[in-house]
């Protein structure tokens, strides 16, 4: 376990190196990122992404070449508290978009947004004009459809850059946004967050779970109801996976305790 000036932890969960601590230690970690102007990305990741390093090396590491794995989903902040790390807080992607864009918005931090469809981002747009006049936006794109795998954009990697944007957030959904980043860490001159989904949670197109279903775990299932083609086979597959990684992951972290 390690700890940085902003009492972040980061612990092993999966073979991954996920940070663990209170979730305004997290937002103060990433702004202090982006006010450094130095290449750097952020990856939300519960147990689908989790899963999916498991079985694909690429993107494993694309998440080991984060500078911070946040804890999103409450089966990863389980795994924390298991190990070790009881006072963990879960970053979900919208949350922490939200109270990035705030700060953003008082302290004037340039902000871009990058993804999601043209009328998602025109949504978003409106939205955050209502809920954060001030927020200085240098930058909206849309893109095409990009493979799961996306190639180096050189002309998007400067166009960015050209804005002078120190937070860009990546609405590209995993695992596309987390290949996106890694394919372009070094060439973005600023600190790239991948968020998902939360483009449409904070223009208001996608509701967020009750927060007891969230408390318990649960809002996965209500996802699930909202997009459940896109979603079922993901859910199926990944959070199945997820429990018997993570039952081998505990059982492996419990015997090393023991022999100590």
């Amino acid at each position: 376990m390690t700890k940085n000036h902003n009492g972040i932890e980061t612990i092993i969960v999966l073979g991954r190196t996920i940070a663990a601590g209170r979730f305004a230690g997290f937002g103060e970690a990433v702004l202090a990122c982006a006010r450094s102007t130095k290449p750097a990305y952020i990856c939300v990741s519960g147990a689908h992404p989790l899963s999916l390093a498991k079985a694909d090396p690429d993107f494993a590491a694309a998440l080991d070449g984060a500078a911070l794995i946040a804890p999103d989903g409450m089966p990863v902040k389980w795994m924390l508290a298991l190990k070790g790390h009881r006072g963990s807080e879960r970053v979900a992607g919208p949350d922490l978009a939200a109270w990035l864009i705030s700060r953003a918005e008082g302290e004037g931090l340039p902000v871009y947004f990058y993804g999601g469809l043209p009328d998602e981002l025109e949504d978003l747009r409106r939205a955050l004009a209502v809920t954060h006049p001030k927020l200085n936006v240098v930058g909206w794109e849309s893109p095409p459809m990009l493979p799961v795998r996306p190639h180096f954009d050189a002309e998007t990697a400067a166009c960015i850059n050209a804005s002078g944007a120190k937070l860009i957030f990546i609405g590209l959904g995993c695992p596309r946004q987390e290949f996106w980043m890694a394919r372009h860490s070094g060439a973005v001159n600023g600190t790239m967050v991948g968020i998902g989904a939360a483009f449409n949670f904070l223009s208001g197109r996608l509701e967020r779970a009750p927060q007891v279903m969230q408390s318990l775990g649960l809002e996965w299932l209500y996802r699930l109801t909202q997009e459940p083609r896109r979603l079922l086979g993901r859910y199926l597959l990944h959070n199945s996976r997820f429990v018997w990684f993570a039952l081998i992951d505990l059982i492996s972290h419990w015997c090393k305790r023991g022999k100590n």
